[in-house]
């Protein structure tokens, strides 16, 4: 899910968290494996969006992508409906423009929008103390616990930060009362106000708040708050195919697989990655065909694309409304003066005067993009089918910089760039995968076994695989010694195994956390 929201840049070890902003590239027809030769989907586009359309899907084919989705809109009309490729590589059904995929991050937006509806009917206020909306609410500082209100939440410059790993890897583990309970415990690492700190338990705990606030019990929230999510946004909002879920397997027959490349290039498919408690931050399951009908009731001012008020156009307003500044990139925003988050959207301002309201999202083999240009009545919607790490946000990057360029002269050369970026991704990969060896069976013998914090090591022949929950992220080795992800989630993260003072061996996922051994596993006949 963020990383699910808002870095500009990507980087080695980029998961759901980190928000990626993207870079995206073109180039490279051939050698990446997986759907070099994508399935003709079916397209619809005004006359004006053709030449567009074929420009994105020469894209799409050069990047060697297995499935994704573009849709542009305006307030009254879907302009450009693009599914691509495959939903998967075996059954080679086509990608169509109800086929769910996770959208991660940009399920952000959707739950400030529940919140607003709340705020319509009087229910909570913007302003409102978070611990005067719910009585329970404790922050890691007493005069943070007294002072956070609504907005704060949902707004990412509370000042509070979290472990890389606590949103990154372990979405899936805590209940909704141990997220609730564990933001009392997170790091305060600047003053409210200051520095803009992307925060998904935060968000989550301001997501649940409307909830708590109307006397929902926290062990009820996850079910409460899906039925809320259907009941005042999804279905007001004609995203009609839209759910919570982690896995789409038995809730809908048309769904996408999510792919993420190895050392090679080649993409190869992904276990789906849990959200579970953390579902207003990242949760959301959805088609183009839903996007475009939430992009549109933004473009609509809170109307939805049937003509039903779902929020007012004061409150949607709220939202998109800027307060703490967002990292620019020189070379990825050239025209943009300024960037702030608000509720769950990112507010760009280009030196015309445009405005681009945007969020983006990422989670284990899936990246996604939602924005609109208000002035202009101009939306978009990029689904794909790909993992944020290191080359799923290039995509994006492109399909809306080639919008921008040719529509409105801003940002020109930056598909270019993106284009550059995303070769240089995979020029990292291939790199990285000719210094990588296969791992020593009796050098890692002592290592097997599981870990704290969920992990397991183990061998399967030549293969060394590090598990976690659902995932499995393969090894090999470098020649320094240390480890590498040779795919997966966390494709290129080094990772070292060590031991403690104590001889218990440990794990270290570089970047994001490290653990002690508790139980060892039998040594593997080889």
């Amino acid at each position: 899910m963020g990383p699910d929201a808002a870095s500009t840049l990507p980087s080695t070890g980029t998961t759901r968290r980190t928000a990626v902003r993207g870079l995206m590239a073109a180039g490279l027809a051939a050698g990446l494996g997986v759907g070099s030769s994508p399935a003709r989907a079916a397209v619809t586009a005004t006359d004006d969006w053709q030449g567009f359309a074929a420009r994105v899907r020469e894209e799409f084919a050069a990047m060697g992508l297995t499935g994704a989705a573009v849709a542009v809109v305006s307030r009254d009309r879907v302009l450009l409906s693009l599914p691509l490729g495959v939903r998967d590589i075996e059954s080679r059904a086509p990608v169509t423009s109800s086929s769910r995929f996770l959208v991660a991050s940009t399920t952000k937006s959707m739950t400030s929008l529940l919140a607003a509806t709340y705020v319509d009917r009087g229910q909570l206020a913007w302003d409102q103390r978070a611990v005067d909306a719910w009585p329970g609410f404790r922050a890691p500082t007493g005069q943070l616990t007294r002072s956070l209100r609504v907005r704060d939440l949902l707004g990412m410059a509370t000042g509070i930060d979290e472990p890389p790993a606590l949103s990154g890897l372990h979405e899936g583990e805590p209940t909704a009362p141990q997220l609730l309970r564990s933001l009392a415990t997170l790091p305060v690492a600047a003053p409210r106000d200051t520095t803009f700190l992307y925060n998904n338990t935060v968000y989550s705990v301001g997501g649940y708040l409307p909830l708590l606030a109307s006397g929902v019990s926290a062990d009820a929230l996850t079910g409460t708050f899906a039925d809320e999510m259907r009941r005042r946004v999804y279905g007001p909002a004609g995203m009609t195919g839209a759910r919570i879920a982690d896995d789409p397997r038995g809730l809908v027959t048309d769904f996408m697989r999510g792919y993420a490349p190895d050392l090679t290039g080649a993409g190869r498919p992904l276990a789906y990655g849990p959200v579970g408690s953390y579902a207003p931050a990242g949760g959301t399951l959805a088609s183009l065909d839903d996007m475009a009908a939430y992009v549109r009731t933004h473009l609509r001012r809170g109307v939805s694309v049937d003509g039903r008020r779902v929020v007012s156009a004061k409150n949607l307003a709220e939202c998109w409304k800027p307060h703490i500044p967002v990292p620019l990139s020189p070379e990825f925003d050239p025209d943009v003066t300024a960037s702030g988050y608000g509720m769950g959207w990112i507010h760009n301002r280009f030196r015309d005067g445009t405005s681009l309201i945007w969020h983006n999202g990422g989670i284990d083999g899936f990246t996604s993009y939602i924005g609109f240009l208000p002035e202009r009545d101009l939306g978009l919607v990029v689904l794909n089918a790909m993992n944020p790490a290191p080359t799923g946000p290039y995509f994006s990057l492109y399909v809306l910089n080639l919008l921008l360029s040719e529509r409105f002269g801003l940002n020109r050369g930056v598909p270019a760039e993106a284009h550059a970026g995303y070769l240089a991704a995979l020029d990292g990969l291939r790199d990285l995968g000719r210094r990588t060896a296969p791992t020593d069976p009796g050098a890692t013998a002592p290592y097997l076994g599981h870990y704290e914090g969920g992990y397991r090591l183990t061998r399967d022949g030549r293969d060394l695989n590090l598990h976690l929950g659902p995932r499995t992220m393969p090894l090999g080795i470098l020649p320094d010694g240390s480890y590498v992800v040779t795919g997966g989630l966390l494709v290129e993260n080094k990772v070292v195994l060590t031991r403690d003072v104590d001889d218990t061996p440990r794990l270290e996922v570089v970047g994001f956390e490290t653990v002690r051994r508790t139980v060892g596993l039998e040594s593997p006949r080889t």
